[in-house]
């Protein structure tokens, strides 16, 4: 936020004086070349004919234009009191924004395997294990801020996928779709030691195949509430020699498919100050998963709840929690292709980031503090010829953090030690934020096993 808001705010508090709450007339979004009026005013937590809090209405503003940023739609976002009349008590907002770069067409580069630090540690940085190709993103296609995304992939894991995410259909509700296929030759068919065992055959034929389809419902009750209702069919099938010589359990009843209908609801609470780096708020989500519906040879009932908090205790310090926890209601043995638990996508424990726990159920809770080292936008001016990305935000961290879980398995303890067991892991790290989406980060973890290694990883806010 600019200092001449600042200096606005006083003149007004000062034209107001016993006024306590203002009537926003109506806001100027100034910068939109692709990105409609709407989208803009949906992002926002006021609307035009709001009664404003004159005092917390510089906090009010702040905070929504992170809120923009984090969108990644825009890379830049500044509001400011437009005009004011004190006799009528109403005050009218103009909005300066820069949008964007949207179309994200690249080159697939990418690893196979969990985690770079996985693929660099345990598979000693095995090029065979790298997926290739092409694939385009597009994060606003018609300025409705609708997603899509399409990828030719080659290596590793063959995959093809289209996926399309239109948010606003009518009103407040959206629509989605998606399709993927994608075939392996090699594949995780056991855990032992808490590690993932891999396997081919001799001839190096696929062994496993994989396609999903689905729709998406979505509805925004506001710019913090979000639901999701998602219809998705599955069918996967391996080569008859996994579950005749490698795992008799990796599909149903030693069945070499599994096939299913999945119906999915989710319900996310986001009140965090810049949702893509919270450094305040908190937010909630619960999610309910029925696998199995009216047909096929999979079922299965589960519940998740997750919650995290931030507060910023002094300038440029942030500390934060997180906690999420995962109830299985189908207490039958589960398939092994579908009996993860701790150690994939966010589930994962710092520290233990070569390690899988599988289990029915888990609980995890994660800490972390935070220092900004420096936060700045830098002019790149010529150097970047892209307009788009002529500015660069930068933000960099010093961080600790700290972090347990615990994940529930009754099938598979006796090969591996670190199920039912509490897990501890803690460490410093450094975080790098670009562009407000693009998080890169160095880690030096330990272990409750007394053991520490250098950690590696990227996240993209697509």
């Amino acid at each position: 936020m600019k200092g001449r808001l600042l200096v606005s705010l006083i003149l007004f508090s000062c034209s107001l004086m016993a006024q306590s709450r203002v009537y926003l007339a109506d806001v100027e979004v100034n910068g939109l070349k692709h990105t409609r009026f709407h989208v803009v005013m949906n992002e926002l937590d006021f609307a035009i004919g709001d009664s404003l809090d004159l005092i917390g209405l510089a906090a009010v503003l702040e905070r929504n234009e992170q809120r923009l940023l984090s969108t990644g739609l825009f890379n830049l976002a500044d509001f400011n009191i437009k005009h004011w009349d004190a006799d009528k008590g109403e005050i009218g907002l103009s909005l300066e924004v820069k949008e964007a770069w949207y179309i994200y067409p690249a080159p697939i580069f990418e690893l196979a395997d969990r985690s770079f630090n996985v693929w660099w540690k345990e598979m000693n940085c095995d090029l065979d294990r790298v997926n290739y190709g092409i694939r385009v993103d597009h994060l606003n296609l018609t300025g409705r801020k609708d997603k899509f995304k399409i990828k030719f992939q080659q290596g590793y894991t063959r995959k093809y996928e289209l996926e399309y995410l239109f948010p606003y259909l009518k009103g407040t509700w959206g629509l989605g779709v998606v399709a993927s296929f994608a075939e392996n030759k090699e594949l995780g068919y056991l855990t032992s030691d808490n590690k993932v065992l891999f396997k081919k055959r001799p001839d190096e034929a696929t062994v496993l195949r994989r396609f999903r389809t689905g729709l998406t419902a979505t509805k925004r009750n506001s710019a913090y509430a979000f639901h999701t209702l998602r219809a998705e069919y599955n069918y996967n099938s391996v080569n008859d020699i996994v579950v005749k010589d490698w795992n008799p359990n990796y599909f149903p009843e030693g069945k070499d498919y599994i096939q299913f209908l999945r119906l999915m609801y989710v319900f996310k609470y986001n009140r965090t100050l810049f949702p893509a780096y919270p450094e305040g708020g908190y937010a909630y989500a619960v999610e309910v998963i029925k696998d199995g519906v009216g047909f096929g040879n999979f079922s299965n009932f589960s519940t998740a709840a997750e919650m995290e908090w931030y507060a910023m205790p002094a300038k440029r310090f942030i500390v934060g929690a997180k906690v999420k926890a995962k109830w299985n209601w189908t207490r039958n043995q589960i398939p092994y292709s579908n009996y993860q638990a701790l150690g994939y996508g966010a589930d994962v424990i710092r520290g233990y980031e070569l390690y899988v726990i599988d289990g029915t159920d888990f609980a995890w809770l994660k800490t972390s503090a935070r220092f900004a080292l420096f936060d700045n936008n830098i002019s790149l001016g010529k150097l970047m010829p892209v307009h788009a990305f002529n500015v660069l935000p930068v933000k960099f961290f010093l961080k600790f953090t700290a972090e347990t879980g615990y994940a529930n398995d009754k099938w598979y303890t006796a090969n591996n030690p670190l199920n039912n067991q509490w897990l501890l892991g803690y460490g410093p790290g450094l975080d790098l934020l670009l562009y407000n989406n693009f998080l890169l980060s160095a880690e030096y973890n330990f272990n409750h096993l007394g053991e520490g290694a250098l950690y590696y990883k990227s996240k993209f806010n697509f």
